[in-house]
């Protein structure tokens, strides 16, 4: 509930919605190491401030200015919950759809593109993947918006066994 409510104020507050995803992205993978500092009662808010401020001179103030309003709220713990509302959001104004592909083998540069045109077809997205290696699995899955297209050798028995 706070991550999709901090998502939305940021998409209202930033003009440039790339350069945003941009700053989100380099901020969270700081995220593990700047946490214990974010986190601590023992630091004020304003040397908080002057932390971001020194180490991500490059952002926009419009970004900064969020994180300020996050670390005043005490609301860093849920800055990961934050960043998967934005994507979310994000993905969505720019017809972006996520799908997670399963199989016991990096793909080859080929696979990818034909299963990107296949779901670019399918789903009247642009597609994005993301390549999951799974040992168990012979053939492939697709998770794509909430459901799943299995390839899969398990799947495809499982088909054969309800037919017989």
């Amino acid at each position: 509930m706070i991550g999709i409510e901090y998502a939305k104020s940021l998409i209202d507050i930033h003009p440039d919605l790339d350069k945003c995803m941009d700053e989100f992205k380099t901020f969270i993978s700081f995220y593990d190491e700047l946490s214990p500092v974010m986190k601590s009662p023992g630091i004020s808010s304003l040397n908080k401030h002057e932390i971001i401020d020194k180490s991500f001179k490059s952002f926009t103030k419009e970004f900064i200015y969020f994180l300020y309003v996050v670390i005043d709220n005490d609301r860093f713990a849920y800055l990961k919950e934050i960043f998967d509302e934005f994507e979310k959001l994000y993905n969505e104004k720019n017809n972006i759809a996520l799908c997670n592909v399963y199989s016991n083998k990096k793909l080859s540069e080929k696979e990818k593109k034909q299963i990107i045109d296949y779901l670019t077809k399918k789903l009247g997205k642009n597609v994005v993947l993301k390549e999951i290696i799974d040992e168990d699995i012979i053939g492939i899955k697709i998770d794509a918006l909430g459901s799943t297209i299995d390839y899969s050798l398990e799947s495809r028995i499982n088909n054969m066994r309800f037919s017989i």
